[in-house]
């Protein structure tokens, strides 16, 4: 949903084709088992030279955008390593997943890092390949050179062989738990490679307290998944109870660090079971539960810090930040204005704790799950403020943005995204590792006719699917502006954008069904999702919004073509009236749009014969039509309207501004200028049609017209502005700043 989609951009449509090319070529030689393997000596050295290469140019050329892709899916191993047989490199055939078997690799270089981390290993034949491991943690945590060291060992379970470039072959891959790195006491490490790893664990044993101050360095340095790696070292070589406690509790501000929160509460428990530093240990439970959003345990674990350890000053303001989350999600009252000024650091993560408590999920008759409303509401009233999930900034306003651009191919379903998508692959593959009590949630989103594994958890670890994730992700995610507010500022500015780089998951709004004319808005600001009420709502209403927005003169055609990467066929009352107008009746809606331009392009614009031509526009509607919604109209009325208002003729401004307002499917009591005989002067909206920028813009200008014909509604006016502008930017604090003149 308005993700940055370039599937039918001639440069990007090149690049698709060519990677598809080379995918079919590889395809071709499937089964094959190579006679000639590269020595190990030569990849070696080619590696080395690449890897030079690439960080020179790295360092020439910062905001080089990448291109990475999603290959056809298979299936992640849900056998353990013990149930797999053993196979060597030179055993392998060629684009085959080696169900059934495992490959025991030892690694000969440093690690380079590109869309994959890679490095060359050997098996225990000594037959070298190219290990590419895809979806690893992000750099700025965990670095490069800690994910892949040299000498250590791995088991890839299914090995994918794979056609590598200049006729070398590799190993990828995919998902996280196919590749286990074996401990140095791991039997499984073949007899010729064990000298060098025992030896190392040999001298480390009774070093706990050693091992553990070293991790205190790292943690000094900021060097987190060294200190993680440190530390749990401290734990398995501990010579005491003692030792093991507080060597997990060291790791659990590691894992902390590392947005490891599940790790971390783990480690704060089993490091405060005694134990004199029950202190410390309450204080990271604390702290875990709030990253893990528990804050309702959070709060009562700081309290009971509070209640115990009286003296402790630290956990005052940790004590007040919780009970802030824990109104927030209770009440729906947030400070906007503190929102947008986290949103506006490098990257806009925004502390604050997400509110639904006005709506549930239920089922729909036709669509599967749905959002409901649990309470009659009205127009603008909040009905969520949803933390993201997963999100990544990649706005080019910021060099974390930047980096955080790729252009990434969907090979599966032929899509070209440009912008975070991949990096959120990532990002969601890493959190459900390692905080697996959010996988079933997650699992849980539509994910059209994906086949899942039956298997959840393998070896004490929990099965993630990349191409499940990789599905989910891209029927789900949503493009997101740095700010509504902003995006608004720049639309009436003339310039809409309604595809983004920066893109997120959100868990609760993903459950919200389409419909072109939706019954409420989306906003953001920062990583949170606000959907506001667009219209008078009764309890157990489905919301619906947009998943794309519909364009004047879009047709019933290209509204669905737009709609066929979900799998659905809309049929909302404006698809209903789209199909049901016959082309004549399309083709002439074009040509009297394409004379109003031009009428109301003159300077100065002529008035009459743009009326003339608008009431012939009109006709073209049956007033029997359901939606009331005329795409095409709007924007020219409110054009009309701004015309007359520098002509100084506040009544046929208003008279043009209200037409526009209907366009957009409000209906609205006007008089004056509309005289209703027998009735009082009045202004009044019955029922509220389509919040979009530019009705905020409709009602600037009907302000300016009623100043001079009734000023007694400017205060209902400002009122039904600001409504509409809560629910198009998501707060309505910031209404002054752009319209004090209403108010």
């Amino acid at each position: 949903m308005d993700i940055k989609d370039v599937s039918n951009e001639d440069q990007y449509l090149g690049i698709f084709k060519q990677l598809q090319g080379m995918a079919e070529r590889a395809l071709g030689r499937k089964g094959q088992k190579p006679r000639n393997h590269t020595s190990a000596h030569e990849m070696v050295y080619t590696f080395m030279a690449n890897m030079h290469m690439n960080q020179n140019t790295a360092r020439t050329d910062k905001y080089r955008i990448s291109t990475t892709q999603v290959p056809p899916p298979y299936a992640p191993c849900t056998l353990s390593a013990d149930e797999l047989e053993p196979i060597m490199i030179t055993d392998m055939r060629l684009e085959t997943h080696h169900r059934g078997k495992r490959v025991a690799l030892r690694v000969l270089t440093p690690p380079d890092r590109m869309t994959a981390v890679m490095a060359i290993v050997e098996d225990e034949n000594g037959t070298a390949a190219l290990l590419q491991l895809y979806h690893q943690p992000d750099p700025s945590l965990v670095p490069t050179e800690d994910i892949i060291q040299q000498q250590r060992v791995c088991i890839v379970k299914e090995p994918f062989f794979k056609t590598g470039v200049g006729g070398s072959f590799s190993i990828r891959v995919d998902h996280v738990n196919d590749l286990i790195w074996l401990r140095p006491s791991d039997k499984r490490i073949p007899p010729k490679w064990i000298v060098s790893e025992r030896l190392l664990e040999e001298s480390n044993r009774n070093r706990s307290h050693e091992i553990r101050m070293q991790g205190n360095t790292a943690v000094q340095r900021g060097k987190w998944s060294e200190a993680e790696r440190l530390y749990s070292a401290a734990v398995s070589v501990a010579a005491t109870p003692d030792e093991e406690r507080l060597a997990h509790l060291n790791r659990s501000f590691a894992n902390l660090k590392l947005g490891r929160f599940k790790d971390s509460l783990d480690d704060a428990i089993e490091g405060g079971r005694g134990t004199p530093v029950a202190e410390k240990a309450m204080f990271r439970e604390a702290r875990a539960l709030y990253e893990l959003g528990d804050f309702n345990g959070s709060l009562q674990t700081f309290q009971k810090l509070v209640t115990e350890f009286p003296g402790n000053t630290a956990v005052i303001p940790e004590l007040r930040r919780v009970q802030a989350r824990v109104q927030e999600q209770e009440t729906g009252e947030y400070s906007f204005q503190k929102m947008h000024q986290q949103a506006r650091d490098p990257n806009p993560i925004i502390d604050c704790a997400t509110f639904r408590a006005h709506v549930e999920v239920r089922m729909t008759p036709d669509r599967g799950r749905g959002l409901f409303t649990t309470r009659n509401v009205k127009a603008g009233d909040l009905l969520i403020c949803e933390k993201a999930f997963a999100y990544v900034y990649a706005g080019n306003d910021q060099k974390l943005g930047r980096q955080n651009t790729l252009i990434l191919m969907h090979m599966g379903s032929k899509t070209v995204t440009v912008g975070g998508q991949a990096q959120l692959i990532t990002q969601v593959v890493q959190k459900l590792a390692h905080n697996p009590s959010t996988l079933a949630e997650f699992k849980d989103l539509y994910h059209g006719d994906y086949k899942e594994v039956a298997k959840t958890w393998v070896e004490g670890q929990p099965v993630v699917d990349t191409f499940l994730v990789a599905q989910i992700v891209n029927l789900n995610s949503f493009g997101a502006p740095r700010s509504s507010h902003e995006s608004f500022r720049q639309s009436l500015e003339g310039k809409p954008n309604d595809n983004y780089t920066t893109c997120g998951i959100w868990l609760i709004a993903s459950r919200i069904n389409h419909a072109c004319v939706g019954n409420c808005r989306r906003s953001f600001i920062g990583d949170m999702q606000i959907i506001r009420a667009m219209r008078d709502l009764e309890a157990g209403t489905e919301l619906r919004f947009g998943y794309c927005h519909p364009e004047a003169l879009d047709t019933y055609e290209t509204t669905q073509k737009r709609l066929a990467h979900w799998g659905f066929t809309c049929d909302c009352a404006l698809c209903r009236e789209s199909q049901a107008t016959p082309a004549s009746v399309w083709q002439r809606r074009r040509a009297l749009r394409r004379d109003l331009s031009r009428v109301l392009d003159k300077h100065p614009p002529a008035v009459a014969r743009a009326k003339r031509l608008l009431a012939e526009l009109d006709k073209t509607h049956r007033d029997s039509e359901g939606s009331g919604i005329r795409l095409e109209a709007w924007d020219l009325y409110l054009a009309l309207g701004s015309a007359f208002l520098e002509r100084g003729n506040a009544s046929e401004a208003a008279e043009a501004l209200l037409k526009a307002l209907e366009s957009l499917g409000f209906d609205v009591v006007a008089s004056p200028p509309r005289i209703c005989a027998g009735q009082p002067a009045r202004f009044e909206i019955r029922t509220w049609g389509m919040s979009i920028p530019h009705t905020v813009a409709i009602f600037a200008k009907l302000s300016e017209a009623y100043q001079k014909l009734a000023p007694g509604f400017l205060g209902s006016i400002a009122r039904y502005a600001r409504t509409a502008y809560c629910t198009v930017v998501g707060e309505g604090d910031t209404f002054a700043e752009m319209f004090g003149e209403m108010i």
